[in-house]
This record gives structure tokens, C-alpha cells and sequence, in this order.
């Protein structure tokens, strides 16, 4: 585990390079806006998402027996640190009073906190613009047929069918608690799973994946995503908020249902792990380089922040 850990602060490095190369900056008048930005998406998190971009990329060509241009590297670095600026972009929103109104986040004070309300909210919106920036730049994505679909896969997992979509019934849902195990499910595959299965599938076109290994990272992904919201869900009740970087006991705090509301926590604990194990069986009949996404899938039930 600890040598996974130090390929995730490999890449968490990598695409914080790429971030603070491009992120705008400047003394202007809106130099506030950019501090903030910077603020919530540089130099904190795990980069789980981009890191699931690149090794799916990585994935892919080696099963297919092809070398890892860096052309196509620096393309999925990019596509990555596009992801997490949407994922900075989320929880920016996410702390706010109107939601789930946290006053820490990765270990320091939430957006709204260390600046303001209206720039935690504008700096969201910014990071969101940036990441359709990049990823519609040819200097980053050389094919504009790819730069096309890419962009349409994301706005379509973070829209209104998707994260968006998932973050509003799980507001709504709030102190409900005739919710069912299936609602709790839709939500969180559409709050959570959607940004994080939508990884596998931009880098299976960077790739040209096949339809079958496309469909195959998809679907380990979404089994990725479901251990990883149940995991955070048991982390939110038992864990150790140094460790995390976030309030504990949130889900309580704010009377959010979640799976560990609705199994309890021994079931929950199971649960992480069948989705786990399935999303290793999807990955390990391909064989070749699939100890990195297989470590990924483990890490999701067995991390402590």
C-alpha cells in the first residue's frame, strides 16, 4: 500500500505542475478570483480522478501493445488536471452554508472561509470554465474530433443527469428518511460515480480503446466509484478528521442518509468490498499492467482519509 501511496503523490505532483502552470494568475483586478482558484485545487488531495485518467491510459496501451507517446501522456495529464479542477470546482460548492456547510477541507479552511461566500461560489464557476478551456485547447488535445466528444462526456457526468443532478436529490433527500437503499445507490452513482467513471472513459478515447475495453473500464470504474462513496461514507462515521483534512460525523450533523444510515456499518463494510472485488475481476482478465488499477480498487476500501 504505501508504494501505491507514493505512485498517487507522483501524480498528485505532476498534474499540481500542470495547474500552476496554467491556472491564471496575475495582479489584476479579479487577482482574488485566481488566488482562490489556486487555492482549492493546488497542492491538496489525493488526485485520485487524474490519477485513474493516466493509468487507464497507461492500461490501454499496454494491452493493445503500444508504447505511451508523450504527446499522448502530456494529453491525459491535461485531461486529468482538467477532472480535478471540476472536482475542486465541486467541493468549493459542496462546503458552502447551503449545503453541506463544512468550515475545513483538506486539511486547511473551505474556499468560503479563507476568502468569502461570493468569491468561493465564483471561484467554482471558474475552475469549472477553465477545465472546458483546456480540454478545448489544441494545444493540449491535438484531435478536435477527440477535444469534442471529451468535452461532451464530461459536461454530461457533471451535468443535470449526472454529479449535478445527484447533488441536488441528495439535498433534497436531506432528514428523509423513508430514502431507500436504491435512491441512496442513484445518488451517490450520480453524485459521486459519475465524475469518476466519466475518468476511464476520456481516456479510453485519448486511447482509441476498443468497444469492448471501453466498456470493461467503464464498468470498473463505476464499481471504483460505488466502493469509494461507501468507504467515504464509513470514513465520515468512524474517521479521524487530522487524518482526513474534514469534519467527521457530517452525514449525522446535517441527518444525510447514506449507505451506512441504511446498511449499517458491518453491511457497508461488505458492500466496499464486493464493489471492490468486482472492479478487480473486470480489470484482471486483461492481465497485462493491471497492478495499478487493481491497487486503486483495493485503496478505495482500505484508505484512512
Amino acid at each position: 500500500m504505501i508504494e501505491f501511496q507514493n505512485k498517487l503523490k507522483k501524480n498528485s505532483q505532476e498534474i499540481d505542475f500542470f495547474l500552476d502552470s496554467y491556472l491564471p494568475s496575475g495582479n489584476g483586478l479579479n487577482f482574488k478570483l485566481f488566488e482562490a482558484m489556486r487555492y482549492s485545487s493546488i497542492s491538496g488531495g489525493k488526485k485520485i480522478r487524474a490519477y485513474l485518467v493516466l493509468e487507464t491510459g497507461r492500461f490501454l496501451s499496454a494491452i493493445n501493445n503500444k508504447n505511451l507517446s508523450r504527446s499522448k501522456y502530456d494529453e491525459l495529464i491535461a485531461v486529468g488536471s482538467a477532472i480535478e479542477a471540476i472536482h475542486s470546482y465541486s467541493l468549493i460548492h459542496d462546503d458552502l452554508p447551503a449545503m453541506d456547510n463544512s468550515p475545513t477541507r483538506r486539511g486547511k479552511a473551505s474556499n468560503h472561509i479563507k476568502f468569502d461566500y461570493h468569491t468561493a461560489i465564483l471561484a467554482g464557476d471558474g475552475l469549472l470554465s477553465w477545465a472546458f478551456q483546456i480540454i478545448g485547447d489544441s494545444k493540449f488535445i491535438s484531435n478536435a474530433e477527440k477535444r469534442s466528444e471529451i468535452c461532451f462526456v464530461i459536461a454530461k457526468a457533471i451535468g443535470p443527469n449526472g454529479m449535478v443532478g445527484g447533488q441536488q436529490a441528495d439535498m433534497d433527500f436531506t432528514e428523509n428518511n423513508s430514502i431507500n437503499l436504491d435512491q441512496i445507490e442513484w445518488i451517490q452513482n450520480h453524485k459521486t460515480g459519475a465524475l469518476i467513471s466519466c475518468c476511464s472513459h476520456v481516456a479510453s478515447i485519448l486511447l482509441n480503446a476498443t468497444d469492448d475495453q471501453k466498456n470493461n473500464l467503464i464498468n470498473y470504474a463505476n464499481h471504483v466509484g460505488l466502493a469509494f462513496q461507501i468507504a467515504d461514507d464509513l470514513l465520515d462515521a468512524d474517521g479521524n478528521e487530522i487524518s482526513m483534512g474534514k469534519p467527521i460525523k457530517q452525514d449525522s450533523k446535517n441527518e444525510t442518509p447514506n449507505f451506512v444510515t441504511i446498511l449499517g456499518k458491518e453491511n457497508a463494510s461488505k458492500r466496499a468490498l464486493e464493489e471492490s472485488f468486482k472492479a478487480i475481476n473486470l480489470i484482471q482478465k486483461f492481465k497485462q499492467e493491471s497492478e495499478n488499477l487493481v491497487s486503486l480498487a483495493k485503496y478505495t476500501v482500505n484508505r484512512n482519509k
